[in-house]
Order: C-alpha cells, then sequence, then structure tokens
C-alpha cells in the first residue's frame, strides 16, 4: 500500500506519455492540447505536494493518504471516460492532487518505523516500486495503447489505486487530530502553491516558447515574487505551513540540496536513454523498452543492496558513493555511438546505472526525514518531493535543450550522428552534475553521532504502522529555538 504511491506516479507518468499520440488523434487535439494534458497533471502534483504534507501532519496520515487515492481514482475514471478535452483535463487535474496528497504522506508514514531496519527495507521496497514503473511503464503504455486503446492506459490503473484505498485503513491505525487553534495557514498554501505551480509551468515551457522569451521569464518571475512572500509570511506567522527550522537540520538540507543530482542521472537514463536508443541506434519503441529494461531490474535487486549499505555505513558514504558510480555509468553511456553493439557497450552502462540511481534514491529518501520531529514529517517529505519533483522536470528540459543544441551545432556525416552527438554531451553534462551531488553530500555532511543506526526524534514517539500524527507537544513549542 505505501509502494502503490510511487508506483502509480511513475507508471502513470510513462504509459501517459506513450499514450499522448493516440490521445491526441482519437480526440482531435493540436500540439497545445496534448501538451496541456501534460501540464494539467504536473502543475498541480508539483505545487500541492508541501500542502499534501501538511495536511497529513495536521489531519492524521490515513485519512489523507485515503482522500489521495480516491481523488486519483476519480481523476483516472474522468479521464478514461472522457469524451473531449473539456472533462479529459479536470481528471488529469484530480490525478495531480491526489498524488500530491499521497506521495508525501506514504513516505511520512514510513520515515516514522520505529526500527531504522523496517524504515530502510520500506524506502527499498518504494524504490523497486518505481523501478517496476519505470521499466513497465514504456512497454505496457504502448502494448495497452495499441492493443485495447488509450482509455485503457487510465482505466487499467483504477484497479491497482482501489485496492490500496481499501487496504489503507486495514494497515493504518486511526488515530484522532491533535486540537490546534491555527487553521492550515491558508497565505502560506497560496503564495506556495502559486509559487511552484509557476516554476514547473516555466521550466515546462522553456521547450516550446524558448528560455529567454516572456512565456518563460514571466511566470519564472513572478514565481520568485511568490516564493519571496512566503518565506516573509512564514517567518512572520504563528503558525506557519513550513516550520524554517527543519531546513537547518543537517540530514534534511543535505538530502534536499545533494538529491536533485541523483535525479538528473535517473532522468538522463530514462528520458535521453530512450531517445538515445531509438533516434541514434535505431531500435524500435519496442526494443527501446527491452534495452533499457535490464535497469529496471537491477533496480529489483539494488534496492536490497542499499538496504545493507545502509545498515553498515552512514547515509552520506553511501549516498556520495552511489552518485560517482552514477556518473561512471553515465559517462560509459556517452562513449557510445551508432555502431555501438549492446553488448558489451550498452548492458553495462544500463547494470551500473541501475545500481547507481536505486542506491542513491533509497539513500536519499531515508536521510530525509529520519531527524525530523514526528509532527513536521509530512511537510519535510512535501518540501523533499517538490525538490525531487522540480529537478525531476528540469532535467528533461534541461537535458533535452542541451542535446538539441548540441545536434544543431554538430558537423557530422549524417542526421543519426548528429542526433548521437547531442544525446552523448547530455550524458557527459548528467554525469558531471553526478559527480557535483557526491562531492555535495560529502561537504555537508550529517549531523553528529553514532555511524550506525543512530535513533531519530520519530522512533519513540510512533509506532510501525500507525496513523502516525503530531506529537501532543504543540507545534509551536516543539519547535521553540529553531526559527
Amino acid at each position: 500500500m505505501l509502494t502503490t504511491t510511487n508506483f502509480l506516479v511513475v507508471f502513470d507518468g510513462l504509459v501517459v506519455t506513450v499514450a499522448l499520440p493516440a490521445v491526441q488523434h482519437s480526440l482531435g487535439l493540436g500540439q497545445a492540447g496534448a501538451q496541456w494534458i501534460m501540464t494539467a497533471y504536473t502543475l498541480p502534483l508539483g505545487g500541492m505536494l508541501l500542502l499534501g504534507g501538511r495536511c497529513s501532519d495536521r489531519y492524521g496520515r490515513r485519512p489523507v493518504l485515503i482522500t489521495g487515492f480516491g481523488l486519483f481514482i476519480t481523476g483516472l475514471l474522468l479521464a478514461g471516460f472522457a469524451p473531449a478535452l473539456w472533462l479529459l483535463l479536470p481528471g488529469r487535474m484530480l490525478q495531480g492532487v491526489g498524488a500530491a496528497l499521497a506521495v508525501p504522506t506514504s513516505f511520512a508514514v514510513i520515515s516514522a518505523q520505529r526500527s531504522p531496519r523496517d524504515r530502510n527495507r520500506l524506502f527499498a521496497a518504494v524504490a523497486v516500486a518505481g523501478g517496476l514503473g519505470a521499466a513497465g511503464g514504456a512497454i505496457i503504455g504502448g502494448v495497452v495503447t495499441q492493443g485495447l486503446g488509450w482509455r485503457y492506459v487510465f482505466l487499467l490503473s483504477v484497479p491497482v489505486a482501489l485496492l490500496a484505498a481499501l487496504v489503507t485503513p486495514r494497515v493504518l491505525e486511526r488515530r484522532p487530530p491533535v486540537p490546534t487553534a491555527a487553521g492550515l495557514d491558508l497565505p502560506g498554501v497560496v503564495l506556495s502553491t502559486a509559487g511552484l505551480m509557476l516554476l514547473v509551468f516555466a521550466i515546462t515551457n522553456t521547450e516550446s516558447a524558448g528560455a529567454v522569451s516572456f512565456g518563460t521569464l514571466g511566470p519564472l518571475g513572478l514565481s520568485a515574487v511568490a516564493f519571496t512572500g512566503f518565506l516573509l509570511h512564514e517567518r512572520r506567522t504563528k503558525d506557519p505551513l513550513l516550520r524554517l527550522g527543519i531546513l537547518r537540520v543537517p540530514s534534511f538540507r543535505t538530502a534536499v540540496l545533494a538529491m536533485p543530482a541523483n535525479e538528473f542521472a535517473y532522468q538522463g537514463s530514462v528520458f535521453i536513454g530512450l531517445l538515445f536508443f531509438q533516434q541514434a541506434l535505431g531500435y524500435s519503441p519496442l526494443g527501446a523498452g527491452l534495452a533499457f529494461s535490464p535497469l529496471g531490474l537491477v533496480v529489483l535487486a539494488g534496492s536490497s543492496v542499499a538496504n545493507r549499505l545502509l545498515d553498515r555505513f552512514r547515509w552520506t558514504v553511501v549516498a556520495a558513493g552511489a552518485q560517482f558510480v552514477s556518473a561512471v555509468g553515465l559517462a560509459l553511456l556517452a562513449l557510445a555511438g551508432p555502431g555501438s553493439a549492446y553488448l558489451p557497450h550498452i548492458l553495462p552502462s544500463m547494470l551500473i546505472l541501475g545500481l547507481g540511481t536505486v542506491v542513491g534514491a533509497v539513500s536519499f529518501n531515508v536521510a530525509a526525514g529520519k531527524d525530523i520531529s514526528p509532527h513536521d514529517k509530512g511537510v519535510g517529505y512535501g518540501v523533499f518531493e517538490t525538490a525531487k519533483y522540480v529537478a525531476g522536470v528540469f532535467a528533461v528540459a534541461g537535458l533535452g535543450s542541451i542535446a538539441a543544441a548540441r545536434t544543431s551545432s554538430a558537423e557530422a556525416a549524417s542526421q543519426t550522428a548528429a542526433l548521437a552527438t547531442g544525446y552523448q554531451c547530455a550524458f557527459f553534462v548528467a554525469a558531471g552534475i553526478a559527480v557535483v551531488g557526491g562531492i555535495l553530500v560529502a561537504v555537508l555532511g550529517d549531523s553528529s553521532g553514532p555511524k550506525r543506526n543512530r535513533p531519530d526524534p520519530a522512533s519513540a514517539a510512533t509506532g510501525s504502522t500507525s496513523d502516525a500524527h503530531p506529537s501532543a507537544c504543540p507545534p509551536g513549542q516543539a519547535d521553540k529555538g529553531k526559527r
């Protein structure tokens, strides 16, 4: 149940991307309409993760998680049965809102486990679920779209989400909300959501409008204004949406700042890699999906490796090493060209990349919540997931733009060779960012304490599968001295 959210989010993103041309043709949409099918999902997801995390802290993990699944299911049904774009877009928006509620809540529940070993094991399972969603999304999306039609891309996910929603009340104990005189900090909600949505829109609009166009710089400037207002408001309000003290927790701060490097490595292998296989190496869509599948299989095994490493070493050592491993995999992939065989050139890079990205993902997921107080775990993972999501959007847009720019300037004998040059440049850039991420983890470090299995503040306050709710201590007192 707790891993289903990550699977659904990753899986949905890939299958809808594969089905997008079929949706466009079936509904008679232009390029702008097709783009809005993706944007209608990405904007509320990226903009409301922080709100979703705080709702789980304030109102309880169980009701927020069930609500998130309910909204996601409703969105899937609306999108699956939509006769036109006017109903498809609200369905996609409900999917985004539901995911924004469910994802940080699931991570907060996992981070509240008493046993560090159980916590690491569950985060490893989350990585496995994401790997399965990535490995199966492209292939299943193509098969379902061609065999059953694009509507089933949405409808076949309904039973999975429904099962997770039905299991949630049986797995999580119900805890009554802790009384509080304050509301949900509506000004903070409005400012943070607006700022994040504008930022995501500006990044996704770069490819079509250009990096220096008004359509990109305008939303980017408005986003900066909204974020400035949000930070000023949070410093002054009595019960803020985001207690700024958690940004000074060393393990959390390091995870949030260094994790984007791991996201660049992952997106560099998924997004750029699939295009590289098809356009530079001449693979068919199905062949590209099969060529990519070893990375997903390594994720299954690598999650167990990550769990064992975290039991023996500090998470900073594991995370930094994972970034360097990912950089090696990306560098090997960058050395491949149009004439490169799958063996021995491509397969080793897929295996190395899979190991590096999954170990990095598990390490950062564990670190993000281990030292945050119980009543802030939800919003903490809201911040962490927002940073990860924005990094992923920026990685796709940035690496795609780098590849396109290098392709247009390449002096190659053929278009295939020029495309290969562009993608190779993007791989090298992603490898460099992975190295920077590893160095950043080593430099920023972690809080002081024993190397192994140091208990975090949540360990003594929450149950293993309970509806982990804020502690009885009032939020203002719990965070006293951090602001």
